[in-house]
């Protein structure tokens, strides 16, 4: 190991994995539009339904916290009432 955390020695067969990256480089090919469409469609839908899922685990416990604050204040309204003399 070097002082910069990589190994002194490079890996055996180093240059030939440079050569199957470089044949690799050479058969890049364009995607098509509808590929591309279709990829960022599901990512559309996995973020919606990711939303979707944090809603439904959030919302019970806000609709009982709202319920909470509203039964206690009907209970301190109900405790608070003047009696007339």
């Amino acid at each position: 190991m070097n002082p910069n955390g990589g190994d002194s020695d490079p890996p055996p067969g180093g240059d030939a994995k440079e050569e199957g990256i470089e044949a690799l480089r050479d058969q890049e090919q364009e995607t098509s539009p509808d590929f591309v469409e279709r990829v960022r469609g599901k990512i559309y839908r996995r973020a919606t339904v990711s939303q979707f899922a944090s809603y439904s685990w959030h919302l019970p416990k806000m609709i009982l916290t709202e319920l909470a604050g509203l039964l206690a204040h009907v209970f301190s309204a109900i405790g608070t009432k003047k009696k007339e003399p």
